[in-house]
């Protein structure tokens, strides 16, 4: 039994392999996309400025702000096979068509427009990959789809990246654009030869017809607001996403500043990390009984937090980078069994909307995060040490918060 509890098992399912693969691919397309950017900011710009990098990030993010309350509608209502081929194959036409803007007009500008329409894409793939999820993996290997699931960006960005910047510095944007959108229709057909019907079920378990929009916005809402043990899941997300956007920048500056790191170093600090939530991926995928433990993504987030108030305690970077790497683990210990908790407790006819709301909440904490850092003075004074300490506080404290109203929503369920 412990045997069948493993990622092999997980990958024995055929429908699951197909989403896996095409997301992998995807996941390719999306580091191959971004180097695509940066290259054109180069291009025009003969230097890497922020301002526009940052437009690029503001207009790619922007969608999740306005969208995402649709996505709490609408991914409950279609099939959410065809949302995710629809949302892959629209991308994939949208890559294609960026050479033939750019031809036109080969400002930046130009651009912001194209990654606003596949970020709003991408505002529906994602709710509805993770609310089919559970259709398609066995509830014994719900936690482990979900953690190679949760791995397949970091698998790609690590094997992607590297290659994505030789590729658009060998080829230039332009054919980078073109082969993202072909990794978007690989990923598309893939989850349409899916052969289960993933159409939301409601309550009664047939399938889920069409209803009013807005009535299922404040509905979907409504059901976050009173679910007392999804409610602290969905906040926890929004605490995750507020110190994931303060840490990267935090780290940086630490790195640099505290520590004295080449680029390279610094390269080899970040990766530490990945590795880190790799393991942290494993264990969990593996682990009958962590998948057991309802109360393990709020611990996670807790020695997350205790974790990065470590990293400065030492001007070694071999010490950095172990504390680094506990952060990493501690960040899959967290993620994936809230996502696989919300997939067990959440009915179908509602999983998509609390996805959707989980989505939007990230979206203004970590823009908030930015905000945070970039509009104000007070968080740039502080040296980094005193930031990444604080940081850790925080982590600790709303994983401590968000325990509690777990324990109090356990307990009046059990009464």
């Amino acid at each position: 039994m412990a045997g069948e509890q493993t990622f092999r098992a997980i990958l024995r399912t055929r429908d699951f392999l197909k989403l896996y693969i095409g997301q992998l691919g995807s996941g390719v397309g999306d580091r191959l996309h971004q180097m695509a950017l940066l290259g054109v900011v180069l291009q025009v710009h003969q230097t890497a400025r922020v301002e526009e990098t940052a437009r690029l990030v503001f207009y790619g993010t922007l969608p999740v702000l306005l969208f995402s309350l649709l996505a709490v509608a609408w991914t409950d209502r279609w099939s959410r096979k065809l949302t995710m081929v629809a949302a892959d194959w629209l991308r994939a036409g949208f890559a294609f068509a960026i050479p033939l803007i750019r031809h036109f007009d080969p400002s930046v500008r130009a651009l912001y427009g194209v990654v606003f329409v596949m970020g709003t894409l991408a505002t529906f793939h994602g709710p509805a990959r993770l609310a089919a999820l559970p259709r398609i993996a066995e509830p014994r290997l719900l936690m482990a789809a979900n953690a190679l699931s949760n791995s397949s960006g970091a698998v790609a960005g690590l094997l992607a990246i590297p290659l994505a910047g030789l590729a658009v510095q060998a080829l230039g944007p332009n054919p980078c654009f073109v082969i993202d959108g072909f990794t978007f229709l690989f990923s598309g057909l893939l989850i349409a030869l899916v052969s289960r019907d993933l159409r939301p079920l409601s309550e009664d378990g047939v399938a889920a017809q069409p209803r009013s929009t807005l009535g299922d916005m404040r509905a979907g809402l409504a059901y976050v607001a009173k679910q007392a043990e999804a409610l602290p899941l969905v906040l926890l997300g929004g605490v995750f996403a507020f110190v994931s956007g303060v840490l990267l920048v935090a780290v940086l500056a630490f790195a640099t500043a505290e520590l004295k790191l080449s680029a390279f170093g610094v390269g080899l600090l970040i990766s530490s990390g990945g590795a880190g939530m790799a393991v942290g991926l494993v264990i969990v995928g593996k682990s009958n009984r962590l998948r057991r433990m309802s109360a393990l993504p709020y611990w996670a987030h807790i020695l997350m937090g205790v974790c990065i108030a470590a990293v400065p305690l030492s001007r070694s970077a071999w010490l950095a980078g172990l504390a680094w790497l506990g952060v990493g683990a501690m960040a899959g210990l967290a993620t994936v069994p809230a996502d696989t908790r919300l997939q067990e407790i959440v009915p179908d006819a509602r999983r998509g909307g609390v996805f959707s709301a989980k989505q939007l909440l990230a979206a203004l904490a970590f823009l908030l995060a930015l905000w945070v850092q970039f509009a104000t003075r007070q968080l740039c004074e502080l040296p980094p040490p005193t930031v990444l300490a604080g940081l850790g506080v925080l982590s600790a404290a709303g994983g401590a918060m968000l325990y509690g109203m777990h324990r109090a929503a356990t307990r009046v369920r059990t009464v």
